[in-house]
């Protein structure tokens, strides 16, 4: 298995893998996506800088028949290695453990930068509908962030 930034070329074998795991609404041409792939397309991460050092990590996402495997920290790592800047994302609570296991720690909504905001908005992320809760949660946060 190996990681590598996606170009243009490897998107149709990244939206299969998310749709085949019921993701439909991810536009691949935003941002920069990281990919596993051990002969097919295993996971993913999207990271998409909203305004300059201000990243949102977004599609963070392994085949679930590979799932407990380490693809998925792998690619964090990878992607988080790649880009700088304070990153923010989303997730449900039985992710928050793996995110934390980054550095990320819990930040309320009303915390978040605007550019975050407005993104997280605009995928429906921020106000999702009821009885389907979203932590919001951040990594390398400075005082100044």
């Amino acid at each position: 298995m190996f990681i590598t930034r996606a170009t243009r070329h490897d998107r149709d074998d990244i939206r299969q893998l998310l749709a085949a795991q019921g993701w439909t609404d991810s536009d691949l041409s935003e941002g920069v996506t990281y990919f596993a792939r051990d002969g097919r397309v295993v996971g993913c991460v999207r990271l998409i800088e909203v305004e300059p050092q201000k990243v949102v990590v977004d599609d963070v996402l392994v085949e679930e028949s590979r799932r407990g495997e380490g693809i998925g920290g792998d690619l964090m790592r990878a992607a988080m290695n790649a880009m700088g800047g304070v990153l923010y994302l989303c997730c449900h609570e039985e992710l928050i453990v793996f995110y934390d296991g980054f550095g990320f720690s819990e930040v309320a909504s009303h915390d978040l930068p605007d550019a975050v905001r407005a993104y997280l908005d605009r995928t429906g992320d921020l106000n999702p509908e009821p009885g389907h809760v979203h932590h919001f949660m951040t990594a390398r946060k400075t005082e100044e962030s």
